[in-house]
């Protein structure tokens, strides 16, 4: 038996059921496992096959501990899902495969590219795709865009539309980018999923109109077939180093759609990702066919467009 196991996993239900899911499409013998700080308080705890306890991703045990979860439970897929983790595991993805494990993770120098924002907008400028001017404190023009380097999930982040809205410990700030703001009346903000294969080819190309996000996450959005997505396999085709699912995220002008500022990229599984799978593209099945069954993936454009996705609240209740 060849196991999944996906780390941190936390909410991540939807991508849960969909290796559940495509394991029984593709009538493979596997169970999906996943690793969490506090597995009884973690919702995918309760979907999951087994949930298994693990340390802060910073403990110097824990590339150690995870690789022996893997190792006891014949685990032979790892899918991280949170950025904060994913240098260590790019580091530690020779010792997993020495064991017959594959981290379905891009590779270790793009991963720091992306994990910054300043050599993020080097790289989407090497590609010609335009990205926020960037300011100091003499030059910034208002309004502006304040946003943490290497931070995540949009925390730290915030307009200001003079200089009474900027937090003073911002202004000094190493860490806070002062950037062009992108007037959202004029531009659509886009989260575009991608799939590469294990050669780093693009299969797959999802891109999705963020219409409302909460704590950072989709919470409604629409997917286009449009000049963004020609605009994107254009020029993302084949991306040396990345495998997987990678989260792209562009402001795209409403009135000429490849008119396109480039953002940021994450490399995993965004948490919007189920908005894609529910277009039609599977990206759990194609992990599955292309590292359990040896496939080869072909390029995937028959999702659905104008495919509308709403999220609601749920609960999990447990009388101990």
């Amino acid at each position: 038996m060849s196991n999944i196991l996906i780390t941190s996993a936390g909410r991540r239900v939807s991508l849960i059921k969909a290796f559940q899911t495509a394991s029984e499409l593709l009538k493979i013998n596997t169970k999906v496992f996943i690793t969490d700080l506090d597995p009884k308080t973690a919702p995918v705890s309760y979907f999951a096959d087994k949930s298994f306890r693990i340390g802060f991703f910073s403990s110097p045990n824990y590339i150690n501990d995870l690789l022996e979860i893997c190792i006891k439970n014949n685990v032979s897929i790892v899918v991280p899902t949170i950025d904060t983790e994913l240098i260590q595991l790019a580091n530690a993805k020779s010792v997993f495969k020495a064991n017959g494990i594959d981290i379905i993770i891009s590779n270790l120098e793009l991963i720091e590219i992306f994990r910054d924002k300043i050599t993020t907008n080097t790289f989407f400028n090497s590609l010609n795709i335009k990205t926020p001017a960037i300011y100091n404190n003499d030059t910034m023009k208002f309004p502006v865009f304040l946003k943490p380097l290497n931070g995540s999930n949009s925390k730290g982040i915030y307009k200001a539309d003079n200089i009474k809205e900027i937090k003073p410990s911002d202004l000094e700030s190493k860490n806070m980018m002062l950037l062009e703001y992108i007037d959202n009346s004029i531009y659509d903000e886009y989260t575009i999923d991608l799939y590469y294969d294990r050669y780093s080819n693009l299969k797959c190309i999802v891109p999705r109109i963020r219409l409302k996000v909460v704590g950072g996450e989709s919470n409604q959005g629409l997917t286009r077939k449009n000049e963004v997505l020609d605009y994107i396999k254009d020029k993302f085709n084949f991306l040396e180093g990345a495998i997987g699912c990678l989260t792209l995220q562009v402001f795209s002008k409403k009135s000429t759609p490849s008119d396109i500022f480039g953002i940021e990229i994450n490399p995993r599984f965004g948490g919007g990702y189920p908005f894609a799978l529910n277009a039609g593209a599977n990206y759990p099945e194609f992990i599955l066919r292309e590292y359990l069954l040896n496939e080869k993936i072909q390029y995937f454009d028959k999702w659905k467009n104008n495919c509308l996705n709403i999220r609601y609240e749920n609960e999990i209740v447990i009388n101990d």
